[in-house]
């Protein structure tokens, strides 16, 4: 199975970029969550150097996390390392995606492979095209393997920063990487299926109405192999009760508020 590293740039007390009320490590956190799920989807194994909103080695230099991003990468022997941020510029009207690789790698495969995932982000976002930049940034001169690094746009770009508030336009961002990346690793994408149903059933389920006291809840229950299953979050709302996920023993608790 391939293998990924994907690299949400900047975290906790390091905001990226600043720039029309959106700190860029939120945003790239964001788009490399869904390009992640888009990867799954088609059979890349995928390992993020963070998931959260934080650095990967918590209360260090930035230097010393940047290697420990690279580091990851290299432990796992990764096919491809994918960097993501997004640009600032004295010039606000200055837009567009641009991909940077390490100058050693100008004459090598890695930079094609730069040229294919900025025209297809561009592409499938609707974005200017930028092209290929070179960079002796530390996670691309630290990696053992392909290394890339997205500039998905520019958040001082009042036009692009809007763009980049919107979940969809993120969501394009995210799968035009993704085909990019599924045919770098020589692996077949599969696309995402839309529907404007919010569920559908497969054969063994059916959906059922939920009512409390007469009243229908607006969202509906499954039935499957004989079992009724209920959104408990919203029926907890309509008793007037708390809800608590407890992960380390899978259970769900309500609790009367009042």
């Amino acid at each position: 199975m391939a293998m990924l590293v994907l690299d949400p740039g900047h975290g906790g007390r390091d905001p990226g970029a600043v720039g029309n009320k959106l700190q860029e490590k939120d945003v790239n956190l964001r788009v490399c969550l869904l390009l992640r799920d888009a990867l799954v989807r088609s059979g890349v194994r995928v390992l993020m150097t963070r998931e959260t909103d934080t650095m990967r080695v918590p209360d260090v230099a930035v230097g010393v996390d940047l290697k420990a991003r690279a580091m990851l990468a290299n432990t796992y022997a990764a096919d491809l390392f994918v960097s993501w941020h997004y640009d600032a510029a004295t010039d606000l009207a200055v837009n567009g995606v641009a991909v940077w690789i390490h100058p050693s790698q100008r004459e090598q495969p890695c930079y094609h492979k730069a040229e294919l995932l900025a025209q297809s982000i561009a592409t499938n976002a609707c974005q200017k095209n930028r092209g290929v930049y070179f960079g002796d940034f530390q996670v691309l001169r630290d990696t053992m393997m392909d290394a890339v690094l997205v500039e998905g746009g520019f958040i001082t770009s009042p036009e692009e920063a809007t763009r980049l508030s919107n979940a969809d336009f993120l969501r394009h961002q995210a799968e035009g990487a993704a085909k990019a990346l599924c045919q770098i690793l020589d692996v077949p994408y599969i696309p995402a299926v839309e529907t404007d149903v919010a569920m559908v059933p497969v054969e063994s389920e059916e959906v059922v109405q939920v009512t409390f006291n007469g009243q229908a809840l607006p969202q509906r229950g499954l039935l499957i192999d004989g079992k009724t299953y209920v959104p408990v979050r919203e029926l907890a709302e309509v008793l007037g009760c708390a809800v608590q996920w407890d992960g380390s023993t899978q259970t769900v608790e309500l609790t009367k508020v009042g």
